[in-house]
């Protein structure tokens, strides 16, 4: 960053990103670059020994906006401000890009980093003895925690922004061509609204020569296949990684984002999943659908300073049709079992979510679902696919199943101790549901009815 040696130029730079962000409503993005503008006065207070913050507050700092630099050293410091503009680095200026990375932070409803912003704006109104300050930020901070509980408790999963893979090939498109980018876009951006966008923005940089062509699914582009003359934009659709996240875990990614508590949306993983059959076909029956994991690694992290960030690295692993089929089932019984053990209310009772767990039932036992289940039975525990399968992948499909059953029956047990008179006969469906399934699995699994 070339005004990054004089910190008077980098933070006007900073100011003038941010206000751009704020009138394409990009607030995270606009608060990333406020507290990047803080970051670059508090490491030069804290290089000249003259704030009431440290080392360790800069390290916090750096972990809401990784570009903001944790090497801090005094001569580093003094070389900065010495003859170069110095006039805005105080602690009131920090104090000032702080506020409105907080302000921003909240329109973009990313609560959990307003309240580590809110923790740094302490100790100066402590040090100060303003407890007048010091009282709104405590309240602040209570008006924060209860935002973040009401994120935990809600039955609507919480999501910040939506995520493209965008590819560039073609000789037009320059320096990009064969370059990978993952792109933040607001959460209302659908995959099609994003490229009609891109679309609008590259067409009008095409010659007469060149024309666009958008690849909308997520196969594998070899370059050295396509045809010269076209330049092709492959959007797809990705999902953050969380930090702790197993990639290689088989399961469904439908409710990874949905479950537990709100944890700080920091993302520089991504993933997206590709439906393929070794025959060439895209799409197969389940005992020949297979599944390609693709990660990717961008060069830094979401929210940024930009609304793309380059990928660094890609690999991929395979799941082959079994796995695929036990990690559907696995998957559903992780998000019934989640809302049979997770604390729903601030006052910490276990009490699930009725609306969400009659959600999730209705579609594992309700009769007019029961093909999934069972469809995967028909592809694999009978016939001559049963003889194909591995002795361990039949003993954990079949764990998989008598797992999803179990569950199944207890969800429905706790949902009757919930439910008031006018939910009976929903209940009456699923119970039935739910021994119509038993009978029908009992077929491919006889131990199912005394395991039950």
């Amino acid at each position: 960053m070339a005004y990054a040696p004089v910190p008077d130029l980098h933070i006007m730079w900073l100011q003038h990103l941010c206000d751009a962000h704020q009138e394409m409503q990009s607030w995270a993005e606009a608060a990333q670059c406020a507290v990047a503008a803080a970051g670059v006065i508090m490491q030069a207070l804290v290089g000249r020994n003259d704030a009431v913050w440290s080392k360790e507050h800069v390290t916090s700092l750096h972990k809401i906006c990784p570009i903001v630099n944790t090497d801090v050293s005094a001569e580093a410091s003094a070389a900065e401000v010495e003859g170069y503009g110095a006039s805005k680095l105080t602690v009131d200026s920090a104090v000032k890009y702080l506020q409105l990375a907080n302000k921003l932070f909240t329109q973009a409803e990313l609560y959990h980093f307003c309240a580590s912003i809110q923790e740094l704006i302490i100790p100066v109104y402590k040090s100060r003895r303003a407890y007048g300050q010091l009282a709104k930020c405590h309240t602040s901070l209570t008006n924060i925690y209860e935002s973040i509980l009401e994120q935990e408790a809600s039955p609507i999963p919480f999501i910040d922004a939506t995520y493209y893979r965008v590819g560039f090939y073609g000789e037009r498109f320059g320096k990009l061509n064969k370059k990978e980018y993952v792109f933040r876009e607001p959460r209302d951006v659908r995959l099609g609204d994003i490229m009609e966008k891109l679309s609008h923005i590259y067409e009008v940089k095409m010659d007469g020569s060149h024309t666009l062509h958008i690849i909308p699914d997520s196969r594998q582009v070899n370059a050295d296949e396509l045809q010269p003359g076209v330049c092709y934009l492959q959007i797809t659709a990705v999902d953050p990684v969380m930090e702790d996240e197993d990639l290689g875990s088989r399961r469904e990614r439908i409710f990874s984002l949905s479950t537990g508590t709100v944890r700080a949306r920091v993302f520089d993983r991504f993933l997206f999943d590709t439906p393929f059959t070794k025959n060439g076909k895209t799409q197969g029956g389940l005992e020949d659908q297979w599944k390609r994991r693709t990660v990717l690694q961008t060069e830094g992290s979401f929210p940024a300073l930009v609304n793309r960030l380059p990928v660094t690295k890609s690999e991929s692993l395979e799941f082959s049709p079994v796995e695929n089929a036990i990690g559907m089932i696995e998957t559903r019984t992780a998000a019934l079992r989640n809302e049979l053990e997770e604390p729903r209310s601030s006052e910490g009772d276990q009490l699930p979510r009725l609306q969400s767990l009659q959600r999730i039932l209705q579609g594992s036992v309700a009769v007019q679902v029961n093909s999934g289940v069972l469809s995967v039975c028909t592809a694999f525990l009978s016939g001559e696919p049963a003889t194909r399968l591995r002795s361990q992948e039949l003993q954990q499909l079949i764990a998989a199943l008598l797992e999803f059953m179990a569950v199944c029956k207890r969800a429905i047990r706790v949902h009757f101790r919930l439910i008031g008179e006018e939910d009976q006969e929903f209940h009456t469906q699923l119970v039935n549901g739910f021994q119509s399934l038993t009978a029908e699995l009992s077929h491919y699994i006889p131990a199912i009815l005394s395991e039950l």
